[in-house]
Formats: structure tokens, C-alpha cells, sequence
């Protein structure tokens, strides 16, 4: 079932300099369950993609549909770069921040919260505060405070880009499966090959701007597990090869 569509979008941005296409055209569609990849060129527009998803802007003309109704900014959860967690709440009242800030905190939406904290293993952390976190679980706290919100879609914008690699690597496989653990819908806006592969169902690959849909690639690696072992597959540069070319021709 398609969760998520765009039909001919396109976004014009104007100024008094005049006016700049940043997508034309475009067209993709989304499965429930799916996680999906966007890669492109650097400043093609994959950033602007996950604001039009979450409605924080409307497209100059075509439609984005989530559950073919026209998205508002109830149906998504973000997350960022940074973990952006306050400093001053501890882990269980930085979880429930968004609950609180939509009105939504009760007994049950609480519940939930908490028993996510349970099953990912962050329970125990519940009353210390970021600081005493390392860097990959801060980023699982985040993910945590955004299924607390039980989004439809989770929009991952670039989240791992400020971890060191090692960390990175395995902060992928948990958020890998935790995603998968909870049947969610994801869209993950990435400038790393190995990654969107690593941890794909589908890549998305977009031209430089004004962007539209160049190619996609359907990826079935689940028979070799966690996104980590998934790039011991035999497939797993070959893959990678084809998107680098693709990639390196819009940058001449």
C-alpha cells in the first residue's frame, strides 16, 4: 500500500533577483514499511524534499499525499543532524518533549513513551540527563522521542553525519532495527552511498538541481541482516559503483 506520493511536484523559489526551480517534476511513491534513501548532488534539494513531506512548505504546483490525503505536519517525525536534546530534562522528560508541546501527554501516549524506553534499552538511563550519554545513544534517545510521537513517516536528515565512524556504523544497525522493529515508514536523506545501501529497501537518485527522480534502485540485501553485514554482500559495491557514476556524472 502506497503510505507516501508525490505527483509532478515542483518548487520555484522566488526573490527579488528573480526566480530559482529547485524540483521539476517529480515523481515517486512510497510503501507502507518501506525504507527508503534519497542521494543526490550537493545542493540538489533532498533537505527541501523532507520539508515538503512534512508540510513545513507547499509545493508552486502537483501533490504530495501521505495516505492519499494532502500532507499537514501531524503525519511526520523528524530527526535531525544533532540530537537536540535539553540539556536541563533528563531522558524521560526529553522523550516526552514533543508529547507535551502537541498536548498530547497522558496516561497512555506515556505508556507508550515508556515502554519504548523499555524495549530499546534505555529504561534504566531514564533519569539521567544527556550529558552522561555517549553520542550513540543520545541518537537512539532521539529516535525514541520521536516514536513516542507515532508518526507515520519518520524523516531521518542526515542523523548520524556528526557521529565518528565506528559509532556511526553502529548507531546505523540500531536504528536499522528499531525502525523495522516498530513497522515504520522511513525516508532517510543521506550523503553517504554505503549508508543509504547499507540500510535500504530502496535509493532514490536524484539529479542536480532543479532536482527530479534520475533513477531508483530496489535493493533486497535483508538475507544478510544488520545494515553492517549488509555490506559484505557480493552486491554491496556493485550497487555502490553504479550510484557513484550516476552521481559523478551531474557533478562535471
Amino acid at each position: 500500500m502506497k503510505v507516501l506520493e508525490f505527483k509532478n511536484v515542483n518548487l520555484t523559489y522566488f526573490s527579488s533577483l528573480g526566480e530559482t526551480p529547485a524540483i521539476k517534476n517529480l515523481s515517486f511513491s512510497v510503501e507502507d514499511g518501506e525504507f527508503i534513501s534519497i542521494v543526490g548532488p550537493s545542493g540538489c534539494g533532498k533537505t527541501t524534499i523532507l520539508s515538503l513531506i512534512s508540510g513545513l512548505i507547499k509545493p508552486t504546483s502537483g501533490t504530495v499525499l501521505i495516505n492519499n490525503t494532502e500532507v499537514d505536519t501531524s503525519h511526520t517525525g523528524y530527526m535531525f543532524q544533532k540530537d537536540h536534546l535539553f540539556e536541563w530534562r533528563n531522558i524521560l522528560k526529553n522523550v516526552c518533549l514533543g508529547l507535551e508541546i502537541q498536548k498530547r501527554s497522558n496516561a497512555n501516549t506515556k505508556e507508550y513513551a515508556n515502554n519504548l524506553l523499555k524495549k530499546y534499552g534505555l529504561w534504566d538511563f531514564r533519569n539521567k540527563y544527556p550529558h552522561e550519554l555517549s553520542g550513540g545513544m543520545r541518537q537512539r534517545v532521539a529516535l525514541i522521542r520521536t516514536l513516542a510521537m507515532n508518526p507515520k513517516i519518520l524523516l531521518l536528515d542526515e542523523p548520524f553525519s556528526a557521529l565518528d565512524y565506528q559509532t556511526r556504523l553502529n548507531v546505523c544497525d540500531d536504528v536499522h532495527q528499531i525502525i523495522k522493529s516498530e513497522k515504520k515508514t522511513a525516508i532517510l536523506v543521506t550523503h553517504d552511498i554505503s549508508e543509504a545501501i547499507s540500510m535500504s529497501d530502496k535509493i532514490i537518485v536524484l539529479s542536480k538541481r532543479p532536482a527530479t527522480v534520475k533513477s531508483v534502485y530496489s535493493l533486497d540485501l535483508k538475507d544478510y541482516g544488520a545494515p553492517l553485514q549488509r555490506r559484505e554482500s557480493p552486491d554491496f559495491s556493485k550497487i555502490f559503483d553504479k550510484i557513484w557514476k550516476e552521481l559523478q556524472e551531474d557533478e562535471k
